[in-house]
This record gives structure tokens, sequence and C-alpha cells, in this order.
């Protein structure tokens, strides 16, 4: 893995970079929550709902009959998914349109996570996660194009941070939470009904946030 890694990042290295693009020198502008908080409570949701898919899966897979290849060939599945996310998504993730691009991509991501509540069949698990892997990347990046769009350079800093946060939180809390209903109800079905949820909500969530404005007031 560390020589992969230093493979690619040599092109990263060549790669031209425009020297006079960047944030604006000077103090960073302050970042109002307020007008995003619904947007914050859905990525929240996001992190929450997708570490407890990616936790619980394997278990279910396992319980589901399938073995080592199995489980390797499930994590494949949302890894080479994965690949192909920025040309999936590019045109979603060039609009401009409040809390819309993350709407729309995580709940594809909550189809991915709910596919399997509908059997345990291995068409049907790696369907979900190709459809889960195509979408949860995207996730993050659309929450930083949110802030690029609404937000002065000066700003973005902040912003991007107090989604980072949002997020962190969401990551850290969703296993325990999922966790622990899984082990009151005893079955992993739960984890990911619970999981789905999440996700779906979270896009709920972001479907009620407008654009708030250019603005660095707090």
């Amino acid at each position: 893995m560390t020589l992969l890694a230093t493979a690619m990042t040599l092109p990263l290295l060549l790669a031209p970079i425009d020297s006079e693009a960047g944030i604006a020198s000077g103090a960073p502008a302050p970042f109002a929550l307020r007008p995003v908080l619904i947007y914050l409570v859905g990525y929240f949701l996001f992190g929450a709902g997708y570490i407890a898919y990616m936790t619980f899966m394997i278990a279910y897979v396992r319980d589901a009959g399938g073995g080592a290849p199995a489980q390797s060939a499930f994590w494949c599945l949302i890894g080479l998914s994965a690949f192909v996310t920025p040309w999936v998504w590019r045109r979603i993730l060039a609009l401009d349109r409040g809390g819309l691009t993350t709407t729309i991509i995580l709940g594809v991501n909550a189809i991915g996570a709910a596919l399997p509540i509908l059997g345990h069949s291995a068409w049907l698990l790696a369907i979900s996660a190709l459809v889960f892997g195509i979408a949860f990347f995207a996730v993050v990046g659309s929450t930083t194009a949110f802030v690029r769009f609404n937000y002065p350079p000066a700003t973005w800093p902040k912003g991007i941070a107090a989604m980072t946060i949002a997020f962190g939180i969401g990551q850290t809390l969703g296993p325990i939470v999922v966790g622990a209903v899984t082990d009151a109800f005893g079955s992993l079905s739960y984890a990911l009904n619970v999981s789905a949820a999440m996700l779906a909500v979270g896009a709920i969530a972001a479907a009620f946030q407008k654009k708030p404005g250019n603005t660095s007031s707090s």
C-alpha cells in the first residue's frame, strides 16, 4: 500500500498548479453556522449512517453465508465503483442550488445501503456495494462544492472545518448507536435499517438547505 500510494503521488507532483489561485490573504472570515444548520445535521447523519453500513456489512455478508472471498469481493466492488465517482457526479457537483447536490448523491447512497434489507442474494449484495460505493465519496465532495459556491474564499477554511467536525462526530457516534441497537434486538438487519434510515433522513435534511448567500457575517 505504501508503494502504491507513493506511485500515485508522483503524477500529482507533476500536475500544473495555478500560482495565482488560492485563499485570500489576511485573517479568515467568520463562518455563520445558523444559516447552514440543517445542512450540518444532514452531513452529521451521513457520517453516522455511512460508517455504520461499512462497519456492519461485512458481518452481514458473513452471516448470509459469504466466506472470505465473498467479503473481499464486496469490498472490492465498493472500491471499484468509488473510482468512477468523479465522472458519474461531475455535472451534479457543478450545480449551485443549495443542498440539492448533496440530497441527490446522499439519496443514492441511502438506496445502496437499503438494498440488503430486501434480501441476502449475492446479486443484491453486489448491487448494494456498487450503488453505495459510487456515491459515498461524492457526498464529501458535494459539501466542499457547497462551501465554495456560497461563501467567499476567506471563509472556506472555517466552512469546511465546520462540515468536517459535523461529519466526524457522526462518524464517531454512528457505530456506537447502531451497535447498541443491534445488540438490543439481536439482529444485524436492524443495523442496516438504522444506517439506511440515517442516510435517507440526511438527504431529506440537505433538501431543505437553501442558498445562504455569499456572506461571512457571524
